[in-house]
């Protein structure tokens, strides 16, 4: 009987991004599932008619879950890369029907802990505060960042673009440090858009001017969560359950 993975990641318009974020994970399970096929999808509809427009073939889970059964695969698992049960997640579920889905990477209070440690980590590597840029959203898994935050390590930091949990709100914490540095880094499966241009970008409005405007030395670490290997691990511990 074929088997398949499919691996339905949000997406991405930058190759390096992919090629540095998305296809690690993907490669991590198919060296961990040697007898499955790993297949790509995107969730974010934008994503993807933004690339067809380019002449990039890519297809949504629906689209890669039709095109499985059309090619005689009798099992297939769908492994989200996305960070939190949100909308884009629901998306995925949705198409999956009645198929087995993972978890996204941050579902328990365990992968909390295990992701505060993580960015502790990171922090004692950049030598310096580490203020992480989450996505946010209007979903009630927004949430999850608050309960995140809890668990931090005091030398890391959490703000999202959307929600609400603002660069604004985190401003007077980042105020009293006793030494104005910082380093910023996505809390996104990939440096992307947000990252490059509302985290890093050289317009007023970007987290890095208005740090810089206020003081801060800022250092920006350009790497999405899915080029980190403990990251690509755990995609696989989420998919083993259900693999």
């Amino acid at each position: 009987m074929k088997q398949a993975i499919l691996a339905v990641s949000f997406g991405t318009s930058y190759p390096e991004a992919e090629q540095s974020c998305i296809l690690p994970v993907e490669a991590a399970l198919a060296k961990a599932f040697p007898g499955h096929d790993v297949h790509r999808a995107y969730s974010s509809r934008i994503i993807v008619r933004k690339l067809r427009e380019c002449g990039e073939a890519i297809e949504s889970g629906a689209e890669a879950l039709e095109r499985l059964r059309r090619e005689d695969y009798g099992e297939i698992a769908v492994v989200p890369t996305h960070i939190l049960h949100g909308i884009e997640y629901e998306v995925v579920k949705e198409a999956a029907g009645d198929l087995r889905v993972s978890e996204p990477l941050l579902e328990t209070q365990a992968d909390l802990s295990w992701m505060a440690g993580l960015l502790g980590k990171l922090a004692a590597e950049e030598g310096r505060p580490l203020l992480m840029m989450g996505h946010g959203t209007e979903h009630a898994a927004d949430e999850t960042y608050a309960r995140l935050r809890k668990q931090l390590p005091e030398n890391v930091y959490l703000a999202c673009v959307e929600g609400e949990h603002s660069l604004e709100k985190q401003l007077p914490a980042l105020e009293r440090l006793p030494v104005k540095e910082l380093a910023l880094m996505p809390l996104m499966l990939v440096a992307g858009d947000h990252a490059r241009n509302d985290m890093a970008g050289d317009d007023e409005d970007s987290w890095k001017s208005i740090l810089t405007r206020r003081g801060f030395d800022v250092r920006v670490r350009m790497q999405g969560l899915g080029a980190l290997p403990e990251v690509q691990a755990r995609f696989v511990e989420k998919a083993r359950k259900i693999v």
